[in-house]
């Protein structure tokens, strides 16, 4: 279960899709589908280690509310930072809690 307290962050979800250019035609770029609270982690070098071993590069882990819709296509912006989006866990599969394993573009 998340205390409420757990959630003081804001992150945005982010969707890669067509944005206009100004001069009637698109550009592929990125826009801001939903902010929600989230609780942020940073993971450590032994984490790390082991989401390596199944194949999984981290920095960051985002713990949010299970009805927040995210999908591994997206991306998170957080203080003007970008993640990459590696695994989405459902905890104990009841929709309570997402915890969203994260990688972040430099």
């Amino acid at each position: 279960m998340i205390e409420i307290g757990e959630l003081r962050h804001r992150i945005t979800i982010q969707e890669k899709g067509l944005t206009p250019d100004g001069e009637g035609g698109f550009i592929e770029g990125w826009t801001d589908k939903k902010t929600v609270w989230a609780k942020v982690t940073v993971v450590q070098a032994r984490q790390q280690y082991e989401f390596n071993s199944v194949g999984v590069e981290a920095t960051h882990r985002f713990e949010v509310r299970g009805n927040v819709k995210v999908t591994e296509d997206q991306r998170i912006r957080f203080k003007n930072r970008f993640f990459e989006i590696k695994t989405i866990e459902d905890i104990e599969e009841r929709g309570i809690r997402k915890v969203i394993t994260c990688r972040e573009l430099r």
